[in-house]
């Protein structure tokens, strides 16, 4: 969860053209989703140094956002240099500091993949949540083909080292079902959403 881990600062400051456009039309969706659910106030679980929270900031002016992550150089980072006023909190996604139902929307992005236990955290996300549930995965096999056209990881075939797992579309849905109600699945290449709502 932390950006020297998952690449997430490098991820966001690749001034690739076609890496910065594929980020834009994720950030658009999710801002697109968060908007739908009509929650006044989210928590962006492993919010890295915040590129989310800032993109929803410019999208939903009078969104109320908490980020956290286990990372506080990210935290850091993103309080330095990204400029938006949510409010920040360093924990252990496993364990998050807020009481049940504490949340109308809780948002978690390209967090679960690196989790031991991908069903954990998700149950913990929703436990928070007081309704809706919006997280995202790389999508496989097309993220890890991405990587290695590329040239990216290419000893281990585009498989990014840190992900501890890969899933598709199916595996997604049969995991993230388990514990909230789907009520969208999509892609934004080479990702993949889910909003739910808590059961």
């Amino acid at each position: 969860m932390t950006s020297s881990r998952h690449g997430n600062l490098q991820k966001h400051l690749n001034p690739n053209p076609v890496q910065q456009k594929l980020l834009a039309r994720f950030h658009h969706r999710i801002a697109r989703l968060v908007g739908q659910t009509g929650a006044a106030r989210l928590l962006d679980a492993g919010c890295g140094e915040g590129f989310t929270i800032a993109h929803l900031q410019n999208d939903h002016p009078g969104l109320r956002m908490v980020g956290g992550d286990f990372s506080l150089d990210a935290l850091r980072w993103g309080r330095e240099n990204l400029r938006h006023t949510a409010l920040l909190v360093n924990f252990d996604l496993h364990h998050l500091p807020f009481r049940d139902n504490s949340f109308p929307l809780v948002i978690c992005l390209e967090v679960l993949e690196h989790l031991p236990d991908s069903r954990a955290g998700l149950r913990e996300l929703a436990r928070v949540s007081s309704e809706y549930v919006l997280c995202s995965v790389p999508h496989e096999p097309w993220f890890r083909l991405a990587n290695f056209l590329r040239g990216k990881h290419l000893s281990a075939f585009g498989n990014d080292p840190e992900h501890l797992h890969n899933y598709t579309g199916r595996g997604f849905r049969q995991m993230v079902s388990g514990v909230i109600d789907i009520l969208w699945h999509g892609y934004s290449f080479p990702w993949q959403i889910v909003l739910g709502r808590k059961r």
